[in-house]
């Protein structure tokens, strides 16, 4: 009897993360590369053009510092609303009364018992 050739394993295929984190890599280096042709063509630019390159920034940095500060605020804001619902889902009573605890239960019995003393 011939013996068995073993059967090669398939080739794996590369993870979607390990692409993911190629492709990222690969993005990362082409913004390089842009920022530094714009940094270098900043060179050719006079004082006038400088000054409106400079304007133009600092007008996107403020919108973009706003735009992150109304996220920030939003998330906050979510995030307390969401804690408040799950507060008001544990002490609500859903589905008739809760079971007593602790000091409720005590007065009530002391309740219950003065008013067995003065129906006696």
């Amino acid at each position: 009897m011939p013996a068995k050739k073993a059967k090669k394993p398939p080739a794996k295929k590369p993870s979607l993360l390990k692409e993911a984190a190629k492709q990222v890599a690969t993005d990362a280096d082409q913004v390089r590369e842009d920022l530094n042709k714009l940094l270098l063509s900043l060179e050719n630019l006079s004082v006038e053009a400088l000054r409106e390159v400079s304007d133009r920034a600092l007008t996107l940095i403020a919108e973009k510092r706003g735009e992150a500060k109304r996220s920030l605020i939003g998330g906050v804001i979510g995030g307390a609303l969401s804690i408040g619902e799950s507060i008001t889902g544990l002490f609500s009573r859903s589905g008739g009364d809760a079971p007593k605890k602790g000091r409720a239960k005590k007065a009530e019995r002391k309740w219950k018992a003065l008013k067995r003393s003065d129906a006696e």
